[in-house]
């Protein structure tokens, strides 16, 4: 489901390692590369998972494959996880592709296209689609800073700005 199963035997632990630095390993066709679990779970259980899956390929994804950036991204997260410098924090982020959110344990940076984004103790860290980069005027497939809770949840397609039709 777009993750490394993450077992304790040293296979396991060696592809994880592996994964933190080649990002070839890592599926780019993976429409559920970004999304939480629970969020996954949430979409087939409301039985509504079939327009969560167009939703990811089509809006979030544009009908292409993950670019590099965001691959890098999925890359940095794992490594600073198996690092223990974050951990997640058992919520996801309200519009698709629902990633997980991240607590940062520690100071800590994360390398995208070569350039470094900084974050202190306690910020929070998720992934952001290509329209929410746009929206935010962003340089990289994050956001970095503390969130507040809400009870709201959107796909892409749904937003103002989205793509129509595809």
């Amino acid at each position: 489901m777009g993750r490394i199963k993450e077992n304790k035997d040293k296979k396991s632990i060696k592809a994880i390692s592996e994964a933190s630095v080649n990002i070839e390993i890592i599926d780019k066709d993976d429409a559920l590369l970004f999304s939480d679990l629970k969020a996954i779970q949430l979409y087939k259980d409301q039985r509504m998972f079939e327009g969560f899956l167009h939703d990811l390929k089509f809006s979030v994804m544009r009908g292409e494959s993950w670019n590099k950036d965001e691959l890098e991204y999925a890359r940095e997260i794992k490594r600073l996880l198996n690092e223990g410098i974050i951990k997640e924090r058992g919520v996801y982020w309200w519009t698709s592709p629902h990633s997980p959110v991240y607590y940062a344990k520690k100071e800590g940076q994360i390398r995208i296209n070569g350039k470094f984004y900084k974050f202190t103790k306690g910020e929070e860290i998720t992934f952001q689609c290509r329209m929410a980069m746009e929206q935010r005027n962003l340089k990289a497939p994050l956001l970095i800073k503390n969130f507040k809770p809400t009870d709201k949840i959107m796909l892409c397609g749904e937003m103002k700005n989205s793509m129509k039709g595809m």
